[in-house]
């Protein structure tokens, strides 16, 4: 029982490990800046559009694209697709 519960834990520890490593793979994103709040004269805030971009990965000579998002830092679409 004892083991089980080490062996679960290991496998939990490890598994956050690897998706906090797979969320930071793509570093192009760390040298756009953030986009300032647009405001008026009166002080009203106005709308602004979505500002997204393809981020690129290459894996075994296959290029695969990314949807990112740089007004609100996050993957857009849920996976990598072959450009």
């Amino acid at each position: 029982m004892k083991r089980k519960k080490i062996l679960f834990a290991l496998g939990f520890l490890a598994q956050v490990t690897l998706s906090l490593n797979l969320a930071f793979a793509n570093p192009a994103y760390l040298d756009t800046p953030a986009l300032p709040c647009a405001t008026t004269s009166e002080g009203e805030i106005t709308p602004r559009a979505n500002v997204t971009g393809y981020q690129y990965m290459e894996i075994d000579g296959i290029l695969y694209k990314r949807l990112w998002s740089y007004t609100y830092a996050r993957w857009e679409d849920p996976y990598w697709y072959p450009a």
